[in-house]
């Protein structure tokens, strides 16, 4: 579906995929906030791995008079830096664009989980993000796509970078495809 792209970038840093007829098509990836909020869930992931395992180490320290379970709290420590390594990953991973077809959201690492999911023009009903001045400060915006006759079809994503300038290009497309603004 996106073989025939060429990726290049704007002069304020944002992605624009060259599509068919030489139209740009923007592509957006989610702030740091997001990755703050990795952050908090790798001290919560850090308690529970290992907090956990050291509890059953000293359980079995104490009730099976083994003292050989020093290693449980290292297990523990590894799979919670592994857990959000994976889930930063997965969050890099996310990308809000734009092509001739529709507004989509992208994302996955693994083939079986890497996925699309959008709203084609026809179907489009509004973009719209939230306001405020932690949003405009970190210029971290909740997206909000909505399906024109379906509520369940809508897209919503947290913490896009410049998600206010994601939603003006998505209702600017919106507009011309309906012909309310006549191109330049």
């Amino acid at each position: 579906m996106h073989e025939n792209r060429t990726l290049t970038l704007d002069t304020s840093g944002h992605v624009i995929e060259q599509g068919r007829g030489g139209s740009p098509f923007l592509a957006f990836r989610l702030s740091w906030v997001a990755y703050v909020r990795e952050g908090l869930a790798f001290l919560v992931r850090f308690l529970l791995c290992g907090g956990g395992a050291t509890l059953i180490s000293l359980g079995l320290d104490r009730y099976a008079h083994m003292h050989t379970q020093a290693w449980l709290p290292v297990i523990g420590f590894v799979v919670a830096v592994a857990w959000t390594i994976y889930s930063v990953m997965l969050t890099n991973s996310v990308r809000l664009f734009t092509d001739e077809n529709g507004v989509w959201v992208q994302s996955g690492l693994f083939p079986w989980e890497k996925g699309v999911s959008g709203v084609q023009w026809r179907d489009l009903g509004q973009a719209g993000y939230t306001p405020g001045f932690l949003s405009w400060a970190l210029r971290s915006y909740d997206v909000r796509i909505s399906h024109r006759f379906t509520a369940g079809a809508e897209l919503s994503l947290r913490n896009v970078h410049r998600g206010n300038l994601a939603v003006e290009h998505v209702n600017a497309v919106m507009a011309q495809l309906q012909g309310r603004v006549m191109p330049a």
